[in-house]
């Protein structure tokens, strides 16, 4: 991959593209659009998007996906719009080829639109999201790989809001499970944790650099007096977006998805509805030991190595 600081500030525009890819991205602060805009790739056929931090729940970001003929006129006009002010960042996609049409970027935006909504990771402000199906099927072979590219390259730039709970970027996509269950095991078992606290059935898994909770896991659906704010704000998102919902006697919550999490204290609080230690609580699937100790384990085994 070959990233390229325009001004030779990490603070301003970045470009970013594979060796052998069709696409090219650049990055900006909302601070650095004008640079961004004023840049050649801008007047190009591509996507974009426009991401901020949600006010409404720390650590969860907005995110606004489009399309444009030149993609500096939509950036322009996003940056005078008082229902854009979320955003800080922005990402532009276009072809080094200039090969994208219309057609194509409308395709690419619905697929990302998708592909952002699947993975959860962020709320879309986008009011609509109509698919898109006007391409023939070789053309919609072509974008599928660009698609592809742009997986591998958001990531790298800061724009993780694509991959789906617990994947790395790029691995393809996992069906969820069906909820009710607890999901089968694919994970390494050395990397497999429960939660089985007042009633609670839960199982997690640390993978690439977040603690995720699998689809099928109860949570408790009574909230302890001290439960922060914050933890009750997450908890009814996630019942809000269908990813917890109510079992059948109504003293549970089931997950519907693989749900990722900051920390394991943050997806045990989750669970136990309440602010509770993940070191503690989480107990590793196999031997029983408490994360923190299997954490403990793992640091000492790198550093004896």
């Amino acid at each position: 991959m070959k990233l390229y600081l325009a001004d030779g500030s990490p603070s301003g525009v970045i470009t970013a593209e594979l060796g052998i890819s069709s696409v090219r991205a650049a990055v900006a602060s909302r601070t650095a659009l004008p640079d961004l805009i004023r840049r050649e790739e801008a007047s190009r056929t591509g996507i974009y998007l426009l991401v901020g931090p949600d006010p409404d729940l720390p650590g969860r970001q907005l995110v606004y996906v489009g399309e444009g003929d030149q993609v500096k006129t939509r950036l322009a006009a996003h940056d005078s719009d008082e229902s854009k002010e979320f955003f800080t960042r922005a990402v532009l996609v276009v072809s080094k080829d200039e090969n994208l049409t219309k057609a194509h970027g409308r395709y690419l935006e619905s697929r990302i639109i998708a592909a952002i909504r699947n993975a959860g990771r962020a709320k879309l402000v986008n009011g609509t999201e109509p698919p898109f199906k006007g391409l023939p099927e070789p053309e919609i072979a072509d974008m599928e790989r660009v698609l592809d590219e742009i997986e591998i390259l958001l990531p790298v730039l800061g724009f993780d809001v694509l991959r789906p709970a617990g994947q790395e970027a790029g691995a393809p996509s996992r069906a969820n499970e069906v909820a009710g269950t607890v999901a089968p095991v694919t994970a390494d078992l050395d990397t497999l944790f429960t939660f089985t606290e007042a009633g609670t059935d839960a199982r997690a898994r640390e993978a690439s650099d977040e603690f995720v909770v699998l689809a099928g896991s109860r949570a408790k659906y009574q909230e302890v007096p001290s439960c922060s704010e914050g933890l009750k704000r997450r908890r009814a998102q996630l019942i809000a977006d269908g990813v917890l919902v109510a079992d059948g006697d109504g003293k549970f919550l089931l997950f519907t998805a693989d749900t990722a999490f900051d920390s394991p204290s943050g997806a045990a609080g989750t669970v136990y509805g309440g602010n509770v230690s993940g070191n503690r609580y989480w107990k590793h699937a196999t031997t029983g030991q408490c994360y923190g100790d299997w954490r403990k384990r793992r640091i000492g085994e790198g550093g004896a190595a």
